[in-house]
């Protein structure tokens, strides 16, 4: 749950005053073409990758440099440390990629001014910092700046299993889980990377920001010294709500009144601590819970979203105080597994040898999840289903198109101008690929056997097909309209494998992983190789210059950044988890954990894995309690149809701005984690996208006034475009703003803080030291939450 909120929506601007003879002339009949509904997004991708950004290329800059060694090593130990302890946080929270970008290009601008550029140090510095080396530091450290899905599994056999992975067997593990996806994108690279039609909406963001940064030099210049006041400031100010004083995370005056009395109030304003309640009125004033999404999100995603916020809010308390599944029995909000009464369930007690015993169930007696637990599980099913007809409904010409590419069918020949450009590059050829999947293949098959994993080959081979048919078909998705559906991966591998295995919630495991884990890598890593295309960095090989010489060659530059970036995270992925889990166990295994610590991901993949593993047929099957699970994938296939039709009879009614998959997924979204960021980070959306961006235009598209076209241009986007399938383009182009790189910069001084925080205060190094308790810093020993609120029962 925590890591689909976690989903990047972000994006700037490149404006390239030096090329702008580059990019294809502004065409007035073709820019009213927006306004067409028959637009094709082979044409649309090509306004958005030639007009926004620039085809130049400068081969003799270089890639392979010291700055990229010593950036792209440093940063994705500083990326991966940091999103292993956001996966152990009450809110989890991604390293933001644009952060990395930005706070690299003046850690690499710095470095070029500092290191000499005579003598012996002129091996160090081959002139200025340039797109090239800039683009491979990215793809390395974001590649490295995530917790790996198979880590899950080591906290889960450590926390429930008493099992601790011999340590060359997890690292192992994680780097096979980390490296199959990339045999598959290897292989796709002709049908989803290079051409026109895939242009990966996400990429293209990251692309603009890198050419806004090394190409137009009057922004850069005018914006550096927001940049550090912005940086500076907001991390100081994280000090007092995380640590100093934690009522202002979730300021609650309904909480303040009732102070400590009442369930019903801690439900429904409460939110402030993990698991505790929706945070409804709640104030927020730490940044490191409400985020930079709602200042660039389109206004009509945000009102989507907020509808389904405020069904949550009638969900929630409907099914607990309507004693819907038992409800009452259980906490208002948890991911773990209880007895009817109420009590933790004790998995152990219906396994033997990590297999489900029927025998020892029929003691034991079933398993039940929280009302909120389990409706997030059917809405997820419901988003997942709704998406894909949704999808087909409203974009069936951008799936035909993209599926008709003549590289598809023709030899894989591809007319695309970035890809023509780099063909002066030596590709990587697919034997490469091949290989190193082949290679984690191999690592997979002998970790699962000396781990005990009890997944067969057979199954291992079964889940990496139906994983490659899903990375074709979503890679398409993700690619053409940027609506990701890789979050999806966990509950339907978990049912499949359930399947496939009944009774084997270890297998579970791991198949659920190797599914879900090897598509996400594949799109993650295709969506790389597009930012490479984007910026012309070489798939082959890189220049390093030097002050004597031409240079020398590196094999498979943006590969091996990437799988470089992999295996250092996944070694520091193993590291921190191992402290946090030593160091944090109580917390990572009580229900609601602390305000700092929560085990609550680890929770939920170990409900879910003996959920579906071991008790798949009595909770889901017919007759189980939670049968409708299942059924929310049928019901969600005709959950759009309603407003489909409704738009066909009344065109001009406005149903075409309802977006039924995101109402859904987000109708479930305070069934975890913080919840008193909800009203603020509303508030700010609505007031940006809404009151900013209608009464003063100019400011907010202030860096498009060197082109002038391009505003627009961005007005008919949105004028043209109202399909929710479309939300991550509107993203993309109403995000030109003059002060992008400053809002970016509030989550990279919250995420700096947070870094040092953790290790010096909160516990990720050994002890944790406490600020002391006063009526700012409330103590669960009192019996209170963060916000005052009755603290939720553990």
């Amino acid at each position: 749950m925590e890591e689909i909120r976690a989903l990047e929506k972000t994006s700037s601007v490149a404006v390239d005053e030096t090329s702008l003879d580059t990019k294809e002339p502004v065409d007035a009949e073709k820019v009213s073409d927006f306004e067409k509904e028959e637009y094709l997004v082979e044409d649309y991708a090509r306004d958005v990758a030639i007009k926004v950004l620039s085809t130049q290329d400068d081969e003799t800059q270089p890639a392979l440099t010291f700055r990229f060694l010593f950036l792209g090593v440093g940063l994705s130990a500083f990326g991966s440390v940091l999103a292993q302890i956001y996966y152990f946080k009450p809110q989890t929270v991604t390293v933001a990629k644009l952060f990395l970008l930005l706070i690299s290009y003046f850690l690499g601008k710095g470095m070029a001014w500092i290191i000499p550029t005579k003598g012996v140090f002129r091996y160090l510095n081959p002139g200025p910092f340039n797109i090239k080396e800039h683009t491979a530091i990215i793809i390395m450290s974001s590649t490295a700046s995530v917790s790996a899905t198979a880590s899950e599994i080591i906290a889960v056999d450590d926390l429930y299993y008493n099992n601790k992975l011999n340590p060359a067997l997890a690292i192992f593990m994680l780097f096979a889980t980390q490296l199959l996806g990339y045999g598959f994108a290897g292989i796709l690279r002709d049908f989803l990377v290079f051409p026109t039609a895939t242009w990966w909406p996400t990429s293209i963001t990251s692309a603009n920001v890198l050419q806004a940064l090394h190409f137009d030099r009057a922004i850069v210049s005018k914006r550096v010294q927001m940049f550090w006041m912005v940086f500076v400031g907001i991390a100081i100010w994280e000090i007092v709500p995380q640590f100093m004083f934690p009522v202002l995370s979730g300021f609650s005056i309904i909480c303040l009144i009732a102070n400590g009395r009442g369930d019903v109030v801690r439900n429904l304003f409460g939110g402030a601590s993990n698991n505790e309640g929706t945070g409804l009125f709640a104030a927020c004033f730490d940044w490191n819970y409400i985020g930079s999404d709602c200042l660039w999100q389109p206004l009509q995603t945000q009102l989507n979203q907020d509808v389904g916020l405020l069904l949550t809010y009638v969900f929630m308390m409907a099914l607990y105080y309507g004693n819907v599944w038992k409800a009452k029995n259980f906490p208002f909000m948890g991911q773990g597994l209880f007895n009817e009464d109420g009590t933790v369930y004790n998995q152990t007690l219906i396994l033997t040898n990590n297999v489900f015993d029927p025998e020892k169930y029929a003691e034991q007696g079933p398993a039940y999840f929280t009302a909120s637990n389990a409706w997030f599980l059917l809405v997820s099913n419901l988003a997942l289903s709704s998406c894909l007809t949704h999808v087909f409904l409203w974009h069936w010409k951008e799936i035909a198109g993209a599926f008709k590419f003549s590289g598809f069918r023709r030899g894989y020949e591809v007319d695309d101008p970035h890809h023509n450009v780099m063909k002066k590059y030596k590709p990587v050829p697919h034997w490469w690929f091949i290989a190193i999947f082949v290679a984690a293949f191999a690592t997979a098959q002998a970790t699962n056997y000396k781990g005990n994993s009890g997944l067969p080959w057979w199954a291992l081979i079964v889940l990496l097909i139906m994983s490659f048919i899903l990375t074709v078909i979503y890679g398409y998705l993700s690619s053409v309209t940027g609506f990701s559906l890789s979050w999806f991966g966990s509950g339907f591998f978990q049912m499949i494998v359930g399947f496939m295995l009944p009774g084997k919630p270890v297998a579970n495991m791991y198949g659920t992983v190797y599914g879900q884990h090897t598509m996400n890598q594949a799109l993650s890593l295709m969506s790389d190789f597009k930012l490479g295309q984007y910026t012309k960095l070489p798939h082959r090989s890189a220049v390093l210059s030097i002050s004597f010489s031409s240079g020398i060659t590196s094999p498979a530059f943006t590969f091996c950044a990437q799988v470089g970036g992999s295996l250092v995270g996944a070694i520091l992925n193993y590291v921190m988890l191992l402290n946090i889990i030593d160091n944090n166990r109580p917390a990572l295994l009580t229900i609601s954990g602390t305000r700092l610590w929560s085990g609550q991901n680890p929770q939920s993949y170990n409900s879910n894995a003996i959920s579906w593993g071991a008790l798949g047929p009595q909770m889901f099957g017919s007759g189980g309690t939670y049968f409708m699970v299942p059924v929310a994938l049928a019901i969600g296939l005709v959950g759009p149809l309603p407003f489909w039709f409704l738009h066909r009879k009344f065109p001009k009614a406005g149903f075409n701005y309802i977006i039924v998959p995101i109402v859904t997924q987000y109708s479930a979204w305070l069934t975890v984690g913080v919840n008193t960021s909800i009203m603020f980070s509303v508030l700010i959306g609505i007031f940006t996208q809404y009151y900013i961006r209608g009464r003063y235009p100019r400011w907010f598209s202030k860096c498009y006034t060197l082109c002038g076209y391009r505003t627009a241009l961005i007005d008919r986007f949105f004028k043209a475009i109202s399909s929710p399938a479309h939300w991550c383009v509107l993203t993309s182009l109403s995000s030109y703003d003059a002060n992008f790189i400053s809002l970016r910069n509030k989550d990279g001084g919250t995420q700096v803080m947070i870094f040092i925080l953790s290790f010096a205060v909160f516990g990720a190094a050994g002890s944790s030291h406490d600020f002391p308790t006063w009526w700012g810093n409330p103590s669960l020993d009192q019996g209170l939450s963060a916000d005052r609120c009755k603290a939720p029962a553990n």
